[in-house]
């Protein structure tokens, strides 16, 4: 009897915790700007350790110091710029790693694994990605959505960005390229994470359902953005 008993809370104590998933959307971005989580700003909110990598025209990264304090790009005239080393990377045909934006201010470096549900082509398909940046575009996304850093992605309200860095930005304001044939159109060094949408996600992405979870970063997206939470 003891030893049952014993048997039940070992299995009991080594079964994961159960975690309710939220629901939502997913969409895509990607508007050249400097991250809003690499700015000194965003240290009124700090729940993390270092803050994400931030970059200057040229994509070769900032030091810490240099980078959380560079004014943006983007409606500034600074020299800070969203790394290109943020863009998405399949790891499986049923896993990708990658970088996203989320309304909660306090999410800055948190991890999370989203599983796209039934009825899109990518149903099933999970991405375990890094929130860099807070913020989104109120008029198309609810507090609920993760906004996908991708290449190609969209600009949302954001204009001057892409066109600061490189000069031009791509496709729709809010969606970016609709076809795969339109990525060759970027820049080298972006045009394989665009081909990520249409290679693995096999589809535009935007207005996906989702269901989302907090999870530990994986080491290599911390690697990368180095910041972790």
């Amino acid at each position: 009897m003891v030893s049952s008993t014993l048997a039940l809370l070992a299995s009991l104590l080594s079964a994961p915790l159960s975690v309710n998933a939220i629901s939502g959307k997913s969409y895509t971005a990607w508007d050249c700007c400097k991250p809003a989580c690499g700015d000194s700003g965003q240290l009124n909110n700090k729940t993390h350790s270092g803050a994400p990598k931030v970059c200057n025209i040229n994509n070769d990264p900032l030091g810490l110091s240099a980078g959380l304090t560079a004014a943006p790009g983007c409606g500034q005239g600074g020299n800070a710029y969203l790394c290109d080393i943020y863009a998405p990377v399949p790891v499986s045909e049923q896993l990708s790693y990658g970088f996203a934006i989320m309304r909660d201010k306090t999410s800055c470096c948190k991890c999370f694994e989203l599983t796209w549900k039934s009825g899109t082509p990518a149903a099933g398909k999970k991405m375990q990605v890094q929130i860099i940046n807070i913020g989104g575009d109120k008029t198309t996304s609810s507090a609920n959505d993760l906004i996908i850093y991708t290449p190609g992605g969209g600009v949302g309200p954001v204009y001057d960005g892409c066109r600061q860095q490189y000069g031009k930005s791509w496709g729709r304001t809010i969606g970016g390229v609709s076809s795969r044939d339109e990525c060759a159109n970027l820049p080298q060094n972006l045009q394989a994470g665009c081909y990520w949408r249409w290679n693995w996600a096999r589809g535009d992405v935007n207005s996906w359902g989702i269901d989302y979870k907090a999870i530990a970063c994986p080491k290599r997206l911390e690697d990368i953005s180095g910041c972790s939470a």
